[in-house]
């Protein structure tokens, strides 16, 4: 089955821009959680990061989801590993995303303000060689159109490493340990 390159690597991402959104202006999220999940899946990417090359991707991972009204918050702990020949590499993804709409048009358009902290990712080695982090403080405006198309995103702080938020460094890292040739 085609799944889309890593995946594992924008759980968390993809959650929250998935979900209704909070800032830290919003009202706080409290009380008994929405939602628990836990999940395991494990596949065969065949087309890794656009190499052609068939890696095998285990992900284990939790999270709780608190909604209220135009607000979330999301906490989550997931890890994943990528296998392609004998090499296998560690992904960690741990932390907090808040949210808030903070537009929203007359059809399905709208926009959210989110703001994450933790450990967007950490690939690593077997044994505990860091390849590449993506850590710390991220706080940024994204927008929607009416068919819920991400239109824009504006980063409004940035406080730590976040070189995997708009870019491919966690797929150049990952080909590169695997000794395969990144198609970028």
């Amino acid at each position: 089955m085609q799944r889309p390159y890593f995946i594992p690597a924008l759980v968390a991402l993809a959650l929250a821009l998935a979900l209704p959104a909070l800032a830290p202006a919003a009202p706080v999220v409290k009380g008994a959680p929405t939602s628990h999940d836990r999940f395991v899946d494990e596949f065969v990417d065949d087309d890794f990061c656009g190499t052609g090359a068939d890696v095998l991707i285990h992900v284990e991972g939790r999270e709780t989801v608190w909604e209220r009204e135009d607000a979330f918050k999301v906490v989550f702990n997931a890890t994943a590993s990528f296998t392609y020949g004998d090499v296998t590499l560690d992904l960690l993804n741990a932390g907090r995303v808040l949210g808030i709409v903070v537009s929203s048009g007359n059809g399905a358009a709208r926009t959210e303000e989110i703001v994450e902290t933790g450990l967007r990712a950490r690939l690593q080695l077997p044994g505990g060689g860091v390849v590449t982090s993506d850590h710390g403080l991220l706080h940024y405006v994204v927008s929607f159109d009416e068919n819920d198309q991400e239109v824009d995103v504006d980063i409004l702080r940035d406080r730590g490493g976040h070189p995997a938020f708009d870019s491919d460094v966690l797929c150049e890292a990952t080909t590169a340990a695997f000794g395969l040739p990144f198609p970028g």
